[in-house]
């Protein structure tokens, strides 16, 4: 047996096995509602998508930064035992391919119905969310702003064109302290509404961006003496 086959001999049968793992049901205690889960919705209602077709039931997540893939994909494995698969399109502008991850569950799909919908123009959070522990919901908020949180010199901004989303992040957002509005106006179309937090010290030390691109350049526009210029990091 040649090396070349039994490396393409391992191959089929690595291939078979995270198949056999797509298709099983999900482990025991999925059901819960941890810090994990709490991530895969914040991220599916961010930069993702959860839908359902004729013959399908997807969650996907599309994001550049290789760490929020990652910890996608983690999150996935740990609440559901399920693997989900990392895929390539080709981006529309650039040319270049992007990287997301997608997992087709029927179970995993139904049982995230029950904590918020994920339209970009109307989704909601639940009433579990709302009860969950402040911990679960630091998750929450968390992996939320690192998906749509951006600093500028007026402070955090979280960006949505959902006004109704945005009211029900400012409520959670509130639990911790944090005091923030809304505006609008933003976006080309200036059909995009921004949460936004002036006090950047608070939001570092009770919520804080998990994504380290974003952490690193919050404590530098944090430290910097001109904390009120333009600069806006995203």
């Amino acid at each position: 047996m040649t090396p070349h086959f039994l490396l393409k001999h391992i191959s089929f049968i690595l291939l078979d096995y995270l198949e056999i793992m797509r298709i099983k049901k999900p482990k025991d205690g999925f059901e819960n509602l941890t810090k994990e889960k709490a991530r895969i919705i914040a991220h599916l209602i961010g930069d993702g998508a959860h839908y359902q077709t004729k013959h399908d039931y997807v969650l996907k997540y599309e994001v550049k930064d290789q760490d929020s893939l990652d910890q996608f994909a983690k999150d996935i494995i740990s609440v559901y035992g399920l693997v989900p698969s990392y895929e390539q399109n080709t981006s529309g502008i650039t040319g270049k391919p992007i990287t997301f991850v997608r997992l087709r569950s029927k179970i995993a799909y139904e049982d995230l119905l029950r904590y918020a919908s994920f339209f970009s123009s109307d989704w909601t959070i639940e009433s579990p969310l709302f009860q969950a522990p402040l911990a679960v919901k630091k998750a929450f908020l968390q992996a939320l702003f690192d998906d749509e949180g951006s600093v500028r010199g007026e402070g955090v901004t979280l960006y949505s064109i959902n006004k109704g989303g945005l009211e029900q992040i400012m409520i959670l957002l509130n639990e911790f302290g944090i005091i923030c509005k809304i505006r609008s106006g933003f976006g080309s179309r200036r059909n995009v509404f921004g949460l936004i937090i002036k006090d950047k010290h608070c939001f570092r030390s009770k919520i804080g961006f998990g994504l380290p691109r974003k952490r690193e350049k919050l404590d530098a526009f944090i430290r910097t003496p001109f904390g009120d210029t333009p600069t806006t990091i995203q």
